[in-house]
Formats: C-alpha cells, structure tokens, sequence
C-alpha cells in the first residue's frame, strides 16, 4: 500500500473522497475545504438521520458524479487519536469493500497532536484496517482486492514534511503489528518453536539487529529447567529466542528488555482445556510474536535505543513424558517450583526468560503474557493488566499504553498475594488459592525478576479478538507492539 502526502485542498482531487464527520447536525471544522455542493450533500444527509456520524458508522454517497466515503469520528469532545485510528480502518474497510483501489482523505485536526501524529493514527488504523490473514487460502487472483493508494490532503505546505514523518512512522510500526499478526494467525503446525525462531532470523538480517537461538541442548547446560519442563510433553523441539537492537547513540547503554511468553500451542498439558475453542491455542505465543514485532519496529524506525527481546518458545502437550501436577523444577534462577498445574505454564518459561534476563544488566524489563483467564475476568477485552516492582516505570509504561492506544490497568503486587503461592515442598508454587488469580501469576513471576525496575503486563484478554471492530480484524490483534515502540521511543537513560 502506498502513502502519499500532498498539500491542498481536499475536494480538488480527482479520486473518490474519504471525509470524517463528526457526530451530530453541525459539519466539522474541516469542512470548510470542502466544496459548496459536497457540504450541502452531507448536511442533508445528516439532517436525514441516515447518517450521523457516529464512530465507526460509513456511507457511499455520490456528489455530482464522483464518491464520497463518508465515515462517523464521534462526538468532538471525545475525538482522540485512537479514535482517528479507527474511523481510518473502517472507512478503508468500506472503500475496499465498495471496490475502490485507492483514495484521498484529508487529515483530521485532533487537539493536542500535531499533524505528524495524526498522519500516524491514520496510516496505522488503514494498514491495520485492511490487514487480512490470507496466506493459507486459494484465492482467484481476479477475486483479491487490494488498497493500492491513500493520498493524504493536507492544508498547507507546512505541514507536510510533519504528516510525512507521521505516515513513515505509522507504516514501520503497522507493518510490524502485522508481521506479528500473521505469526499468532498461524496455525500451530506453521508455526513450531523452531519456526517462530526462523521467522526472527529473517527479520533480523531484513532490519540489521542481532538474532541468536538456542536450542534444548543449550538450554539444559545453562539450567533453564522449567521451560524444558513445558517443553517435555511435545516432540517438537524448545527454542529460545534472543533478539537485540542497538540504534545509532546507544551503544554503550544498558538495554531495555522486553520478554514474551512464546508458547505456540498450549493444550494445558496433563492438566488439559476443555475442546471448545481449543483450536485458538496457537495464539498462546502472542507475547512472544508482540516483542519480535517491537524490536522489528524499533529497528526499522532506527531509534537511538539499546533493546533486547526474548522469547521462550516451546508447545505445552500431554504425553508420556510430560510434567505431571506435583513435579519440582529448578529453574535458571536456582529457585525450586512445585508444578501443581501444568496448564500454568506461561509463567514457568518466563521466570526462566526473567533470569536470563538479568545477565544483560538491563535498566528495566517488562514481559508480555497472554498468562491468565482470570485477567479477561477482571478486565475483559478493553484493558491489559499492569503490574510490577517499580512505581516510576508502572507510571512509564501506563502512560505509553495510553499514548499509543494500547490500554493497560494497574493492579497491586502486595506482600499478602505472595502468601497464596509459598510450597511445602519448594520455594514456590505455580498456582495460587483461586483468588486474584491475575496478581498471584504476576507475584509469581516478579519472585523471579530480582531487583531490576520489571513490569509485568497481562495481554490474555486482547490478543485475540473474536470479531471486527475499528482497526481490530477477528483472530489475532498484534497488541503489545504499538506500545513497547511508544515506551522506546521516550524511554531516558536510568
């Protein structure tokens, strides 16, 4: 798909016109670069109550032998970035779906952003709007539609170097939520641990950061126990995934480390799920495919940053030799876990991911987990969980979640939760009493993070959506991606 930035007004294009519309009886403020018979054709149609410019609502209308796509921004108090973010993925939605290959579309005013951030709220609600998982299907190349060019309109010439820099921006980073899109869409027999790892090879050499590998042999001589333990059920081999980015400046920094919980098929192991749904496991490795998608994005936006990924990823299956409810492990840290159900198994690959990571002696580590039900519970599919062992950086990472539209809600680590997961048997337990389910997982994990700033952030509940809304497609959201390159991209030196 193809951007292009021009400066003008909007209504002098020769191509079928997308306009936002605010919600109510009154045209937006933009509407007066808007012709006098496209204004009087909309404001009818509004009076009309055929369309009112709620968000997300379109319409096809036709103005004096050209098209309009007409797509509902909401109320103007409520009017966000976010909200731009949408209303550009449903109206490239509809002009696809009405057969157009490209169009022009002005670039909303939204309060306190700047035009280059609202060229980015619109190059990624199309990209992402648009995006289809499609590679396993044989479509007739005739029956394919394509969105080949969106000519971006802006006001003054001024402002199109700033709309310019917005719609580059936005494309490395949709693109990266796609590519990591198109991993948690696949099926789990496309996408092996050692698959996923290759996946991270490619982009490396693509974008110029460093990709290593390791697989079960070296593992075991380091000690990462308890993701072999998760591993022991299925033939298919464990990899772990390690993936740095080094931008121009920060050479001699200390990275930031971002981990993610790759389990590329979770049947719950000895401790099975229930068959309904089941087929949706593929998408347990979604934390994993967020932070490959991150570093890709870092990479190709080639930030001044110092990061590095990692990626546990291994399937979690019965079988003969798979952990049992009652094992011990020992994991990288040196501490003991009495497994007491193996379908809690996100947290044992990543307290052996979490030591790891402290070897790079980063200045703070924050892990993605599609971990628990219980977070879907209390958060549903509108908010990811937060928590973590340092309030300046839970404050950092809220703030990101919020810029980029990504939203997370904290919740407490306190001392009491850690009760609920002390063994009689080893220094820990992977499951606690059955209360706050979500904040034992993550006192779980934080036992395993030492004194490194770390947050955790729970993403079971958005990582996979189950139809369409704006600029979210059904199955697999990307999420996680957007916000670990908002944080990157502010992070100061510790």
């Amino acid at each position: 798909m193809k951007f292009t930035v021009a400066a003008g007004r909007l209504t002098d294009r020769k191509e079928p016109l997308l306009l936002g519309v605010l919600e109510g009886k009154e045209l937006p403020p933009w509407a007066a670069q808007w012709t006098d018979p496209i204004r009087k054709a909309v404001l009818e149609l509004l009076k009309s109550k055929r369309f009112q410019g709620k968000l997300n609502e379109t319409f096809l209308l036709p103005v004096q032998s050209r098209w309009l796509i007409l797509v509902g921004a909401g109320k103007k108090e409520e009017l966000t970035l976010d909200r731009v973010r949408q209303a550009a993925a449903t109206a490239s939605r509809r002009a696809l779906a009405g057969g157009f290959e490209t169009f022009a579309r002005g670039l909303v005013s939204v309060p306190k952003a700047g035009p280059d951030q609202a060229a980015q709220a619109v190059t990624e609600g199309t990209i992402l709007g648009t995006y289809r998982f499609d590679e396993l299907k044989n479509i007739p190349p005739g029956e394919k539609r394509v969105l080949k060019e969106v000519i971006l309109v802006v006001p003054s010439p001024r402002d199109k170097s700033a709309a310019q820099a917005g719609v580059r921006r936005g494309q490395a980073i949709a693109e990266s939520v796609g590519w990591a899109r198109d991993m948690v869409n696949r099926p789990s027999n496309r996408l092996t641990p050692a698959l996923m790892a290759r996946e991270a090879q490619r982009a490396a050499r693509r974008f110029g950061f460093r990709c290593r590998v390791l697989g079960p042999a070296q593992m075991r001589r380091i000690g990462m126990n308890a993701v072999l333990a998760v591993a022991r059920g299925s033939r298919e081999p464990s990899r772990f995934i390690i993936v740095e980015y080094k931008g121009k400046g920060a050479r001699n920094r200390r990275p930031l480390a971002w981990l993610g919980k790759g389990i590329t098929f979770d049947s719950g192991g000895i401790s099975i799920k229930p068959a309904d749904k089941m087929e949706q496991m593929k998408y347990d490795m979604a934390g994993g495919a967020a932070v490959l998608g991150a570093v890709r994005a870092a990479a190709a936006l080639a930030l001044p940053i110092h990061v590095v990924g990692l990626v546990p990823a291994t399937e979690n299956l019965p079988g003969g030799s798979a952990q049992k409810p009652g094992d011990v492990v020992r994991g990288l840290g040196g501490k003991t876990i009495e497994v007491i159900n193996t379908d809690a198994e996100g947290r044992l690959v990543l307290a052996d991911a979490l030591a790891y990571g402290q070897r790079f002696k980063p200045e703070a580590m924050v892990d993605l987990a599609t971990l628990t039900g219980a977070c879907v519970v209390a958060l549903g599919s509108h908010a990811m969980g937060l928590m973590g062992s340092d309030d300046a950086l839970i404050e950092e990472v809220k703030a990101a979640a919020d810029r980029s539209g990504e939203r997370a809600w904290p919740l407490p680590l306190w001392p009491e939760y850690g009760e609920a997961i002390k063994s009689e048997v080893a220094d820990l337990k992977n499951v606690g009493d059955g209360k706050a389910g979500t904040i034992t997982a993550g006192y779980f994990l934080k036992e395993f993070a030492g004194k490194t700033p770390w947050v955790h952030l729970d993403i079971a509940g958005l990582a996979w959506a189950d139809g369409e809304k704006g600029y979210l497609r059904k199955g697999a959201t990307g999420v996680g991606v957007r916000l670990l390159v908002e944080l990157a991209s502010r992070w100061k030196r510790r």
